[in-house]
């Protein structure tokens, strides 16, 4: 048997550069090489004793005037950018944390995080389940759930067998999902009498 006691938490943490202040300094840097790129398209056309209407049309008016609006809606999501990363610098770091799983039991992050101790949990187990509120009808997405009532107690729908959350990973911009046996391996290590199942796609 795995010694549980010293094994190290397995944890699971969202990406810092997958924050909305993060894809905010990114358009801030597109925004700033944007105007690098018309103060020289000026210089040139001056240089050249061309009228510079050509160049500014050529940079902001393209894609339909799409980088005319970014640049007039960039200072208020600068300002938002600015609350928001005061903001995250006095939140812990705990708040980074997707999953974790060590011998005291199975943390989950989110909106609302939850702490389930080994006593309550019956299994682990990956489902995938159907959204249809989509232009292309039905997507199935990958979920974790830790189940709280034995096998043989589980109800039809899955979102009554325990606290789920979208798979670590496939939620964030350029994540990568969490691979199964992974998780499978965590729990052996913590828990090695907790079953962890792929299920697959589950009704609901």
């Amino acid at each position: 048997m795995p010694d549980t006691t010293t094994a190290e938490p397995f944890v699971v943490r969202k990406r810092r550069f997958e924050t909305t202040t993060s894809i905010l300094y990114l358009g801030g840097l597109v925004f700033a090489l944007m105007v690098m790129l018309t103060l020289v398209c000026v210089v040139v056309a001056l240089v050249k004793d061309e009228p510079v209407r050509g160049p500014l049309e050529a940079v902001w008016l393209s894609w339909s005037g799409m980088p005319l609006i970014f640049a007039v809606g960039l200072p208020v999501l600068i300002l938002v950018g600015v609350v928001t990363t005061a903001e995250s610098r006095r939140e812990a770091d705990a708040e980074l944390v997707a999953l974790a799983i060590d011998q005291d039991g199975v943390y989950l992050g989110g909106e609302q995080p939850q702490t389930l101790p080994w006593t309550e949990v019956h299994g682990i187990c990956r489902v995938e389940r159907c959204d249809a509120n989509t232009e292309d009808g039905e997507s199935w997405f990958p979920h974790l759930v830790v189940l709280k009532h034995p096998e043989t107690e589980l109800a039809r729908s899955s979102k009554s067998w325990g606290p789920s959350r979208r798979w670590p990973g496939t939620t964030e911009l350029l994540g990568r999902p969490l691979p199964f046996e992974d998780l499978v391996e965590a729990v052996r290590r913590h828990a090695p009498h907790i079953p962890v199942t792929d299920r697959g796609r589950v009704p609901d």
